[in-house]
């Protein structure tokens, strides 16, 4: 039982020991460097490749994230809000807050949190959705990434990531444009989404039972004996329809969505290691939802904009505390009662 609690506690998504070189860097099971090129044609592979913007990004994030976000933050709060904007948001930033730190721990992003929440105050659904949106391309795709980029970009599957964000980018204009379901059709839709989003959690912790170290969402083998994953055309071709349907249908209609297909193509198609699926996952959330953002703010125009200036401080701060909430509370705690909120949302949308 000591056991079994000190594994559990010493998990977090965002936090989970990436000292094993044989899991973080697929690339050195093989050991010898003739056969890297190989393995980088023929194989997803886990590390970036070698690009000078990243290379860039990699060695200044740390100015990035401070000062530079928040002085950009400022500079969009004095453009854009006025008095009575500012008291009609004051709580958003406290909401931010307890998004991250909930959506942090699994590849699923904020839109979780935020949509359930704001159609709670009455908000419609699809304003909830542009919402979500705005808020994930910023903290997934901007302060997720940077974030993971700076403690270890070798848990970035770079390979996987055309297969994910591509097809659904197509998806998510098309489906932006052209919705086909109704607000209460879209309210069962997410209904159902936590109802999965629960189970893939719950089932992780009961497989996990405190065997295993790598967390709760080891739900494959051992990847270290599969030194890549294969690029097939039939395992890509799932990769890409699966993108594909979740920009279509779920982001359009509930905001979110990819994530969670990219940790479980991760997971069960490209056979890559659970800390790899998820930080991939989370993060190509947020690139996901930068182009439905897009065309909500300049051509559809419904983001919340006094709600999503408010709400980026919180999800920012949220990011960064995320790992000591998880680290003090234990991760199997936290993740408990994020089965419980899905749940609970999911009565939420279909009985209200």
């Amino acid at each position: 039982m000591a056991q079994y609690k000190a594994s559990m506690e010493r998990l977090t998504i965002l936090e989970i020991d990436g000292t094993n070189e044989e899991e973080t860097n697929l690339l050195a099971v093989n050991g010898t460097n003739g056969a890297e090129d190989q393995l980088e044609s023929d194989y997803i592979v886990i590390h970036h490749p070698s690009n000078p913007f990243l290379s860039w990004l990699e060695a200044h994030t740390g100015f990035i994230m401070m000062p530079t976000l928040p002085l950009l933050w400022c500079a969009l709060f004095i453009a854009t809000m006025d008095r009575q904007s500012l008291l009609s948001a004051w709580a958003m930033p406290l909401l931010g807050i307890c998004s991250a730190s909930l959506a942090n721990a699994v590849p699923v992003g904020g839109g979780i949190v935020f949509v359930p929440v704001l159609a709670l105050f009455g908000f419609q659904i699809q304003l909830g959705t542009a919402f979500a949106v705005s808020t994930m391309t910023f903290g997934n795709g901007i302060f997720g990434f940077l974030s993971w980029l700076r403690k270890d970009p070798g848990s970035i599957a770079w390979g996987a990531v055309p297969y994910a964000v591509l097809p659904a980018w197509i998806g998510s204009v098309y489906g932006t444009y052209n919705l086909f379901m109704t607000p209460a059709e879209s309210r069962n839709l997410f209904a159902l989404f936590c109802v999965l989003v629960a189970a893939v959690v719950g089932w992780g912790l009961y497989r996990n039972g405190g065997a295993d170290e790598k967390g709760v969402f080891s739900l494959v083998d051992d990847a270290r004996k599969t030194p890549g994953t294969d690029r097939t055309p039939a395992k890509a071709l799932v990769a890409t329809l699966s993108s594909a349907s979740a920009g279509t249908v779920l982001v359009p209609h509930i905001g979110i969505g990819n994530a969670m297909t990219t940790f479980l193509v991760c997971t069960f198609v490209w056979r890559l290691p659970a800390k790899t699926s998820v930080v991939t996952g989370i993060l190509v959330g947020g690139w996901t939802s930068a182009v439905p953002f897009a065309i909500h703010l300049f051509v559809i125009g419904d983001v919340p904009l006094n709600l999503w200036v408010m709400g980026l401080p919180g999800v920012y701060i949220g990011a960064q505390i995320a790992p000591l909430v998880h680290e003090r509370l234990g991760i199997a705690t936290v993740l408990t009662a994020f089965v419980i909120f899905l749940l609970g949302t999911a009565v939420l949308m279909v009985f209200t």
